[in-house]
């Protein structure tokens, strides 16, 4: 190992007592098993944290990659174990870039969206309305961008937040609605910013550009503690340093062993990719092409 003085901290872990916070893509599931059960082996761990006063595991990043898991009956996991604490665990917002799908049928689905309240506005305004969380999203379109409002904001929330607290439950509810007016109808990608312009030549059939609100660490914890589900792929945690290709082979992970004995297992891996000095680090801002 080089460059690095803490290693990512690796545990064997229950399927069961992962909790995720985000909904999974079925199909992104489904590809993520055939992928799995082709290469024999896990190649990058989920990355979890603690839920306080609890004994689970919420799903950081790795969502899909779980619920494969669950899904072919493997009981255990090798996950990245981290803490909000950690200055090196940074919670973003991803946006979702709506592709493919005519702009009539979007509206017309949009509008069937109970609980929304959608009002005209200019991108400025927008912005101000979801950072004073006077808005529970908006969306840009090429007829022009839209606040969205909560009309059931009022009646649920999140238990231990206040009336002025951004992440509502009624608010969790209508983000899922907003995306089953297009998931499963159009191809979603992520992106960092909402700028039309930029995405537009990236995405030539472009319908959408719906923009999220931030969310606090406090907010996924309680979300995976009251079995609430965030529409997937729009949290973001940024994770360094991140535990990459660590090809656990999928025959220990299945096997009917305790799992103390898959644990000592791994630290004997472990042991033994230090002595032979194949564990890297690297420093430098990196693109993967290969995902």
């Amino acid at each position: 190992m080089r460059d690095s003085t803490v290693l990512p901290v690796l545990r064997m872990l229950p399927v069961s007592m992962l909790v995720s916070h985000e909904d999974v893509d079925p199909r992104r599931t489904e590809k993520l098993s055939q992928r799995l059960l082709d290469e024999g082996r896990l190649k990058n761990p989920p990355v979890v944290a603690s839920i306080p006063a609890t004994d689970q595991f919420v799903i950081l990043d790795g969502a899909n990659r779980a619920m494969a898991f669950v899904q072919m009956g493997i009981p255990h996991i090798v996950a990245q174990v981290v803490s909000y604490a950690d200055p090196g665990v940074v919670l973003d917002t991803w946006y979702h870039v709506v592709s493919g799908m005519p702009l009539a049928e979007f509206e017309e689905r949009l509008i069937k969206v109970t609980g929304m309240q959608l009002d005209a506005c200019s991108l400025i305004e927008a912005r101000q309305a979801l950072s004073t969380n006077d808005a529970a999203a908006y969306i840009i379109c090429a007829s022009g961008v839209r606040v969205v409002r909560n009309s059931e904001r009022h009646i649920h929330q999140l238990n231990g937040r206040s009336d002025s607290a951004p992440i509502f439950s009624a608010d969790i509810h209508l983000l899922n609605r907003i995306c089953d007016a297009y998931k499963g109808r159009a191809d979603i990608h992520r992106a960092s910013n909402d700028i039309w312009e930029i995405q537009t030549p990236y995405y030539p059939r472009i319908t959408a550009l719906v923009v999220f609100p931030r969310f606090t660490p406090s907010d996924i914890l309680s979300i995976a503690l009251n079995g609430e589900k965030v529409p997937t792929g729009i949290t973001r945690h940024i994770i360094s340093p991140r535990a990459i290709n660590i090809n656990i082979p999928l025959g220990v992970l299945w096997a009917g062993w305790p799992i103390e004995q898959k644990e000592k297992w791994l630290h004997d891996w472990l042991m033994e990719r230090m002595a032979s000095n194949a564990i890297r680090y690297y420093a430098e801002a990196t693109f993967t092409f290969d995902e």
